[in-house]
């Protein structure tokens, strides 16, 4: 009798080990995805308003998931700053409490967020300054972004040093080649300071001086802390990782108003 008791305990031990271990999100490594984009900006003077147009495949599935549209405008406040102020309506984003309790084999998944749209303020200051000790076709550039998410009151910092060079052919810019590093902070969500970052390399090529063509690759990692569902089930905190090799094409027009 004494081990049939023992044998049950077991077995309803394992049965709860097992539900935890499931209700902690397995992430891939080294997922391949591909994003496009256009961007459309009109230089007036010191304001610079702007447009974007994103898509993206994601995941195993490489899925077409995320989307968004940001619009806003650039202000050129000194020679070498400009601030910015752009609202973005997205579609497909993913957060840490969409890793939800459902009917799958499993018992647990991804939300499906491509019909859910959020709204998200941004604020940008983005100084720069040619590194002419170096060569005056180089430049350094610090971006930072801040986000509020309204559909989940989310709040990130986007930090994002980075330099480029400018091939030039008689004076005028022929292509440009960017090294960049972006960290994102959360600022009041998750259990990691940092939830993402990013080496990331890009070429430019100038097909007129209004139109660019832009091709891109990063290596992302993220960071996905214990969700609202997991920590019923009392399976945190967790914190795991995805990364993924994130090739980006796109198109840049400016038209210059001035």
């Amino acid at each position: 009798m004494r081990h049939s008791s023992l044998a049950i305990v077991a077995f309803l031990m394992g049965g709860l080990a097992s539900a935890y271990a499931q209700s902690i999100p397995v992430m891939p490594q080294g997922t391949v995805e591909l994003g496009t984009f256009g961007r459309f900006f009109v230089q007036a003077n010191n304001f610079e308003p702007y447009a974007e147009l994103l898509g993206r495949f994601e995941d195993t599935t490489f899925e077409f998931r995320y989307r968004s549209l940001t619009l806003g405008s650039y202000y050129r406040a000194l020679p070498n700053l400009k601030i910015g102020l752009f609202y973005r309506l997205q579609a497909g984003a993913r957060h840490n409490d969409d890793w939800i309790e459902m009917a799958t084999p499993t018992g647990w998944g991804w939300r499906d967020t491509r019909s859910r749209y959020e709204s998200v303020l941004i604020g940008d200051v983005s100084p720069r300054f040619i590194v002419d000790f170096v060569d005056r076709n180089l430049v350094f550039m610090l971006k930072n972004r801040i986000e509020y998410n309204f559909f989940n009151t989310n709040a990130s910092l986007l930090v994002r040093p980075g330099f480029t060079y400018f091939l030039m052919n008689d004076r005028e810019p022929l292509a440009e080649i960017s090294l960049q590093y972006a960290v994102y902070f959360a600022l009041n969500f998750g259990d990691s300071a940092i939830y993402s970052y990013a080496p990331y390399l890009a070429v430019l090529y100038h097909v007129t001086p209004e139109l660019q063509l832009v091709g891109g690759l990063s290596y992302i990692t993220e960071k996905w802390s214990t969700s609202a569902d997991a920590k019923i089930w009392g399976s945190g905190p967790y914190d795991v990782g995805y990364t993924a090799f994130r090739f980006q094409a796109g198109l840049i027009y400016t038209l210059p108003l001035q």
